[in-house]
């Protein structure tokens, strides 16, 4: 393996993927390490593998089998037992999320990535000459003339440049795949409820074979209080009460609203590392291509400058383009969301028993909105960051 690179990218997730693509796409002769600690295809994480259609065929080239279903209803569950529905033809898609980055990564080493899975990178050093240098766990090291840091929420890489900082909202999730859950292929369920999953959400997505994605995402200042694991057991008992689990995923979203620093000379931080997910829906795997598409353009542009300061330049505009691109979106649903946590479970109850009245094919937002405005004040104080 050579030493030394043009770029070297940590993370083999949706975020680092996209941007060792758009590099290779736009300069095919780059020289790119692409790393992971892990073979990510081969670790599932707490994920439902749900995203926009819209949003997902603008992101990537989507490939045939990368998409498992078609959503075509959203189904929301009040914690009194009520629930609605909304339709929308192709809507939204479940994908088999670890296809799909495994037919990436094998795309990245064709156009001339050099892949190294099962590595943990332990520290990015700060810029000397023009390099910067990656030290590896297992005592190795590389140089780059740009790093790409995709590596997650919590990996603590660019702390020499004060860029890193454990993200104050990092919420707890925990899911299952079960099978003989009986979910319709074209429908995902939403259940809320502040006894069911405090400061967050409960969720039921369709796999095949009838079987499905089951979990539980829970607000950060709940962690230490509330039993994650016995919240799904619960949930599954009297939900699902015939489905046998198959197996058992953890893992913790970052939902910071805030910015932070995500760009230092020579470096640029993109997907969870930069915060990317949408603190709301916790949704990511879409903001991280996204990210990391912005990233991968970023890190081109670096290296080629002409000099170091116009290269240093670069990673400000990418902060600000990802900043106006996603960033202050994240900032106003990050503040809805705190504000609708706040408001009881009677409310959101009366709301689904009104709404359930209206034909689900008449169930339009400024009809829903229309309603709100008279009988819910709360919800919509709530949703006023949104404005």
């Amino acid at each position: 393996m050579s030493l030394v690179y043009d770029i070297i990218i940590i993370g083999a997730g949706p975020a680092g993927l996209c941007a060792c693509l758009k590099i290779l796409a736009a300069r095919p002769a780059t020289s790119v390490l692409l790393v992971d600690k892990v073979v990510p295809w081969e670790k599932p994480i707490a994920c439902a593998e749900g995203v926009w259609t819209d949003q997902f065929r603008e992101a990537v080239d989507v490939k045939p089998g990368w998409v498992r279903f078609n959503i075509s209803t959203v189904v929301l569950h009040s914690a009194d037992g009520s629930a609605i529905s909304h339709t929308a033809r192709n809507a939204g898609c479940i994908i088999d999320r670890a296809r799909m980055q495994s037919d990436m990564a094998s795309r990245c080493a064709a156009l001339g990535a050099v892949l190294r899975l099962g590595v943990r990178v332990i520290g990015i050093e700060p810029v000397a000459g023009s390099t910067r240098e990656v030290r590896f766990a297992d005592g190795t090291c590389a140089h780059a003339a740009v790093v790409v840091d995709a590596s997650g929420p919590i990996a603590g890489l660019g702390k020499k440049d004060k860029i890193v900082c454990k993200p104050p909202d990092l919420e707890p999730a925990c899911f299952v795949i079960a099978e003989n859950a009986g979910i319709e292929p074209d429908a995902i369920h939403v259940y809320l409820g502040r006894d069911l999953a405090p400061g967050g959400y409960a969720w039921a997505f369709p796999r095949e074979k009838n079987a499905a994605n089951i979990g539980i995402v829970l607000g950060n200042s709940y962690r230490a209080k509330v039993n994650i694991r016995e919240k799904l057991d619960s949930f599954l008992s009297k939900n699902y009460p015939h489905a046998r689990v198959l197996g058992r995923f953890a893992g913790t979203i970052p939902c910071e609203g805030r910015p932070i620093a995500i760009a230092a000379p020579r470096l640029l931080k993109a997907g969870d590392a930069a915060s990317a997910v949408n603190p709301f829906t916790r949704a990511g795997i879409v903001e991280a291509m996204e990210s990391g598409t912005m990233a991968g353009a970023y890190a081109l542009k670096t290296l080629l400058a002409p000099t170091a300061g116009r290269g240093s330049a670069y990673g400000e505009e990418y902060r600000k383009r990802w900043y106006n691109s996603l960033g202050k979106k994240h900032g106003k649903l990050s503040k809805t969301k705190d504000a609708l946590v706040k408001i009881p479970d009677a409310d959101y109850d009366k709301a689904f028993a009104t709404l359930s009245k209206i034909p689900p094919n008449k169930r339009s937002i400024s009809k829903i909105i229309g309603l709100s405005l008279g009988r819910f004040p709360r919800l919509v104080l709530a949703m006023r960051h949104l404005m």
